[in-house]
Formats: C-alpha cells, sequence, structure tokens
C-alpha cells in the first residue's frame, strides 16, 4: 500500500496545481473586472467634475459636486461623507455667487425643475414669469437675503415642469467655506402640500360662504316675514276705505264741476245787486261775491290734489307691498332707478322737507339681473340711516356711472361721518350706533348679504366731521349667483 501511494503522490500534485492555476486566473479576471469599473467610475466621475468646472469656477461648487458624484458613482456612505453630503442627498440644492449667478444645483433641482446643469450652472437665477407669486418670487427672496443672516422661507419658481414650492433655508456661503461669497439654498418640495392646503381653504372658504348666506337669508327672512305681516294687515286696512273714498271723491268732482258751472252762470244772467243781496241771506255762513269767485276759481286745484294724495297713498301701499314680499329666488331685469324710486318715496317720512336728494347718473343706466325688491331693501335702508344721521336736514347725493362690466351706485351724505372702529363694525350682525330700542342692527348686515347675494360689493369711506359714502358695486353683465361670502 505505501508503495501505491508513493506511485499516485506525484499524480495528486499535479491535479492540485491544476486547481490552484484555475482559482488564480479566476481571481485575477475578478480584480481586473473591478479595476476596469473602477476606472470607468473614475472616468464618469472626472467627466461630471469636468462639466462642472467648465461652467464655473467655484472651489465651492466643485466641493459639493465632487462629494455629490462620488457619493453617487461608489455608492458611498452619506453618513461618513458629512453633512454636506447628506443635504445634497436630502435636499434641492443651489448655490449663487455675489451677484445671483448660479454655481451649482444637485440632481435633486435638476429633476425639479425638468432642466439640465448645463442650462442653469453660470446662468442668472430667473424662475419666476407674470403668474408667479411675487410676494414669494426668487427675487423677492433675494432682496431679503443677508450676508451675515440665515434666511428660512417658501419659494415659488416658475418652472419648465410647472409651479413649484419649496420651503427653503438660504445660507450665506461665508458661514460654510472661506474665501467665496454668495448663498447656497436648500429647499424640500411643498408643492402638493401648497395645493393641498388651497384645496382645503377653498372648502374652508365654501363653508364659511355657506353658513354666512344660511345667516344672512335667515335674518332677511325674519324681517320680510313680520314685514309681510305688517304690510298684508295694513293694505287689508287700507285699500278698502281708499276705494270708496276714491270713488266718492270722483263723484264729488263731477258733481262740485255741475254746481260751479251752474253757479257761474247764474251769476252771468244776475245782476250784482241780486246776487249780494242772495249771498247775504245765507245765515249760516255768509259769503261776498269777491270769495265766492275765489271758491269757484279754487275747487279744480283742490279737487286735483286730492287725487295727487290719494294716488300717492296708493302708490305707498304698492311699494310697501312690493318691499316686504318674499321673493329671494325670483331675479329677473331690475331697473335701480326704479328700486331708488321705491326706497325714496318709502322713506319720505324720514326724509320729509328736511333733507335735499340729488341724483346723477352718467349715461344710460343699465339693466341688472336680480330682485327689485331685496335692492330696494338696501337703498331704503342706506337713505332712512343717512336721513337719521342728519336731524337738522342735510343732503343726500346718489350718483351712478356704468364702468366696465360693473353698476356703481354711490350714496354720500355731508352727516357727522363715522370713526375708525365703528367703519370696522358696521356690517356687523347687530351692531348699530343707536340707542336702545332706536335700532337693530341688522339692516347693514343683510344689505351687505342682498348685494353680494347679487355677485356684488358694498364698501363704505367715512371720516368724523366729514359725512360717509356708501359704494354698491353689482355685474352688469346676465350672472351666475354668487353666494355671500
Amino acid at each position: 500500500m505505501e508503495y501505491l501511494a508513493e506511485l499516485l503522490e506525484p499524480l495528486n500534485s499535479a491535479k492540485n496545481s491544476s486547481v490552484y492555476i484555475t482559482l488564480s486566473i479566476l481571481v485575477m479576471l475578478v480584480v481586473i473586472f473591478f479595476l476596469y469599473k473602477t476606472y470607468r467610475a473614475s472616468l464618469s466621475v472626472e467627466a461630471r467634475l469636468a462639466e462642472l468646472s467648465s461652467l464655473t469656477n467655484s472651489a465651492f461648487a466643485s466641493r459639493l459636486k465632487a462629494i455629490e458624484v462620488n457619493a453617487d458613482v461608489f455608492q458611498l456612505n452619506r453618513e461618513a461623507l458629512g453633512p454636506l453630503a447628506r443635504i445634497i442627498d436630502e435636499y434641492c440644492v443651489v448655490t449663487t455667487d455675489a451677484n445671483g449667478l448660479i454655481t451649482y444645483c444637485n440632481d435633486k433641482f435638476n429633476i425639479l425643475s425638468g432642466m439640465q446643469q448645463k442650462q442653469l450652472v453660470g446662468k442668472q437665477a430667473d424662475f419666476e414669469n407674470s403668474s408667479a407669486d411675487k410676494k414669494h418670487s426668487w427675487s423677492a427672496t433675494r432682496k431679503q437675503l443677508s450676508p451675515d443672516k440665515v434666511w428660512h422661507g417658501e419659494l415659488c419658481l416658475s418652472l419648465p415642469s410647472g409651479t413649484r414650492w419649496l420651503d427653503c433655508f438660504a445660507f450665506p456661503l461665508g458661514f460654510i467655506t472661506q474665501g467665496e461669497s454668495g448663498f447656497i439654498y436648500f429647499g424640500t418640495d411643498i408643492t402638493k402640500v401648497k395645493e393641498h392646503n388651497k384645496h382645503l381653504q377653498q372648502e374652508v372658504k365654501k363653508r364659511d360662504v355657506a353658513i354666512s348666506k344660511m345667516e344672512g337669508i335667515l335674518l332677511n327672512s325674519e324681517k320680510m316675514a313680520s314685514l309681510g305681516v305688517i304690510s298684508a294687515g295694513i293694505a287689508h286696512e287700507i285699500n278698502n276705505p281708499i276705494a270708496y273714498v276714491l270713488a266718492n271723491i270722483r263723484q264729488l268732482k263731477n258733481y262740485s264741476f255741475d254746481m260751479r258751472a251752474f253757479i257761474s252762470a247764474l251769476i252771468q244772467h244776475t245782476d250784482n245787486d241780486t246776487v249780494e243781496k242772495a249771498l247775504a241771506s245765507v245765515t249760516d255762513s255768509p259769503i261776498s261775491k269777491k270769495s265766492l269767485n275765489i271758491i269757484l276759481e279754487d275747487l279744480p286745484s283742490l279737487m286735483e290734489e286730492t287725487f295727487e294724495g290719494i294716488d300717492r297713498v296708493q302708490k305707498i301701499i304698492g311699494d310697501l307691498q312690493s318691499f316686504s314680499s318674499n321673493r329671494q329666488d325670483s331675479f329677473s331685469d331690475v331697473d335701480i332707478s326704479r328700486c331708488i324710486d321705491i326706497s325714496l318715496n318709502l322713506a319720505r317720512h324720514e326724509i320729509k322737507n328736511k333733507i335735499q336728494i340729488h341724483r346723477q347718473h352718467d349715461g344710460p343706466p343699465p339693466q341688472i339681473q336680480g330682485s327689485e325688491t331685496q335692492l330696494s331693501q338696501v337703498f331704503l335702508n342706506l337713505f332712512v340711516n343717512a336721513a337719521q344721521a342728519m336731524p337738522n336736514g342735510g343732503e343726500i347725493n346718489i350718483h351712478s356711472v356704468s364702468d366696465n362690466n360693473l353698476y356703481v351706485i354711490r350714496v354720500s351724505d355731508n352727516g357727522p361721518g363715522m370713526n375708525g372702529s365703528t367703519l370696522e363694525s358696521i356690517f356687523e350682525p347687530f351692531f348699530t350706533t343707536k340707542a336702545a330700542g332706536q335700532g337693530t342692527g341688522l339692516g347693514l348686515a343683510i344689505s351687505q348679504d342682498i348685494i353680494r347675494f347679487h355677485g356684488g360689493e358694498i364698501s363704505v369711506t367715512s371720516e368724523l366731521g366729514s359725512g360717509t359714502t356708501f359704494t354698491i358695486s353689482l355685474p352688469i353683465s346676465p350672472l351666475v349667483r354668487s353666494h355671500a361670502a
């Protein structure tokens, strides 16, 4: 057996040598592969660094690029490379020189912007257009930067990839490196967050609008309901007697004209002495012929004034019924001049002879889509408030003008005016400057709700001692009815 082992030993040695050679060749091939791969990676690193060097001579920018490229190519641990590597990996990073020229931008920013490094580096940063948010634009941010302070805020960038929002920090380069001035920006893309917040804000606004509208409608409905009951009772109580009074007056007019004609003819065919004796014989109320002539001459005008008075009473009742009717959804063509006429007629008891009304309109008044009832209520409230603010008399000026697609009506008075605190609360429900029991404080709140319900706006300007002006703007073109805001 020992002899056999001695014969086989050279064969075993030859076999082991062949295996070793094969393994050595495989190891060499693996080493060559990794060396080649490393060589190719080094060429890629050098090429990417060379590209940046051709665009900028900033040493700090080259350092950032070297960290970024080596970390990407060689899959190095960002934690081990330090804070700059982690910043480059986590944030969109841009550096600029003191003049605002871009010296470096990382891959994250290139992807965000939809632009390549050669399109950005060496160029003046221009990430805004006419539709950009001016307050948060790149140029507005640059004006806020200081070489000794860190800036933090939101950036709105208009990029080829669309509008993007960044939550951004800007550090002076002097805080990080020596010998270079400028800034390093690193930000987080918050575009989706902003869009989500905007959606939430719109939903909240819609909810507030709906609540505000409902509150306004409830307040308006309550007032209109009570006023409707009152006006219905007034109409019922007054219309019937007015009807037969009017009928009787018409008949009296006919009788008086017949009597006037008869007396005039009788006087013409009778001598003066006989007429005088006949008039003197009236024991209850003796009159002279001269007085009789005055009566006969005055009778037609008295009858006409009586008819005018009755017509006015009927018009007031009609306006009151129109004003108090609850037709919130009956929008149609409205003549604002008629609304003002109705309101002035209803406010006559407040205006009387102490207030002078001046009206002016520039050009023909357009038609407005809306509710005559509700708009008349607004003007009535303004006229009554103005008159009550001027108990010793004054002037109310009503000026209207068509301005593009808006019909603007200004109601001004020369009363005592209001201070700033009153102006701030003037449209709040239940706010009033009147004594207890003299006002509910709902008039202007309801008026604002009505105007906004018509797609318009109402505003007020006033100073103590300089009067008050309410400005109402209503859309002229046909509108889709908006809600109170």
